[in-house]
């Protein structure tokens, strides 16, 4: 099965991302820019790119049945990326962006965590950190730029850029996994499992992350679902959000 159009699946996230955001801070609705999910610049259409969550040389391991029926990019999840140098103090940290900075460091361990049978390495602290940040970008995906403009958005992006290990700030009760057995075969029951990589369930400072057959409890300001007062001057404060717009390096 062919992928979803890949220039209208870019518009359409593009178009999703920016409505979200102009309700949350109303200086993008006269702006033609987003916020990079991760070093959370304020770039323009063609400074972004498509992004595959979970890799696609980790799916390209799925069954063969599986990649048969369900598209790739449904079983990667999308988002978009910057793909446009970063910068501290005028210099240039890394040549292309937040894209290829996961590609870098969390693309290739994800591989290894949804490899088929033996994992290619042993479990490291670099695997733990590229599940986490793989599923704050589900978190986004899924809840919008809430998560990112919450303080636990902009814990979850300093990690980003701190691939070997959990920076200080990140609570000791979220740095574990929890697995089960993976299901290997295809059918319509297990469409759901293979389809849409990510689950959630939000508690009380936690979103539980359900990736595949793993459980992943990420650090949370705010429960997502509950509703915004978007227009009240006042209201309870678990029905507010005060936007942190701080990049990634600030």
């Amino acid at each position: 099965m062919a992928d979803i159009d890949i220039p209208a699946l870019k518009e359409i996230l593009w178009h999703k991302m920016h409505g979200d955001l102009k309700s949350l801070v109303p200086w993008f609705t006269s702006h033609e820019q987003i916020l990079c999910p991760v070093c959370f610049r304020p770039l323009r259409y063609d400074d972004f790119s498509l992004e595959h969550i979970i890799p696609r040389q980790a799916v390209a391991d799925d069954p063969e049945e599986v990649r048969a029926a369900i598209p790739r990019n449904e079983r990667s999840g999308m988002t978009l990326l910057c793909r446009k140098p970063l910068l501290i103090n005028q210099k240039i940290m890394y040549n292309n962006g937040c894209n290829s900075w996961k590609g870098k460091y969390f693309d290739p361990l994800l591989k290894d965590v949804f490899k088929p049978g033996l994992w290619t390495r042993p479990f490291t602290s670099q695997h733990h950190v590229a599940l986490f940040c793989a599923g704050y970008l589900g978190l986004v995906r899924k809840f919008g730029y809430q998560i990112a403009l919450m303080p636990s958005g902009l814990l979850m992006r300093n990690q980003f850029f701190n691939p070997q290990k959990f920076v200080k700030e990140f609570p000791i009760s979220s740095q574990v996994v929890f697995t089960g057995d993976a299901t290997v075969e295809y059918s319509e029951d297990t469409r759901d499992f293979w389809s849409d990589p990510f689950r959630f369930s939000v508690g009380e400072g936690v979103a539980v992350t359900i990736l595949r057959n793993l459980v992943l409890p990420i650090p949370i300001s705010r429960d997502p679902t509950s509703p915004l007062a978007r227009v009240l001057p006042y209201a309870p404060s678990r029905f507010k959000l005060r936007p942190d717009l701080r990049t990634a390096f600030d």
